[in-house]
């Protein structure tokens, strides 16, 4: 049985708490959750939310901005493109030849 960590830093537990609470969310921070529960697991994924919750409070205290959507539009585009070069490539190698489909 997997164990979390004991810690006492207040601002990680309310990281962590911010993660746990992204499930249900239809944000970009819910789906960076969601499809690290499927890899990691969900302490695994709940520490990675957690810890980029972290960063991106930590940028926007540091530079004292607002937060930008736009940064996860493009991390997206990218993801999805070498999403799709991958399954490209893995097609190629056995033998097949993916085609977009036309919607």
């Amino acid at each position: 049985m997997e164990r979390r960590r004991k810690v006492k830093s207040r601002a990680g537990q309310l990281f962590r708490q911010a993660a746990c609470a992204l499930h249900c969310s239809q944000t970009e921070l819910g789906h960076f959750l969601r499809r690290l529960k499927a890899k990691l697991g969900p302490l695994g994924a709940t520490m990675a939310t957690a810890r980029k919750i972290a960063v991106i409070f930590y940028t926007m205290v540091k530079s004292q901005t607002e937060y930008d959507h736009s940064i996860w539009a493009e991390q997206e585009a990218d993801r999805q493109r070498r999403q799709e070069t991958r399954l490209k490539q893995q097609a190629a190698r056995l033998g097949f030849v993916l085609v977009p489909k036309n919607v």
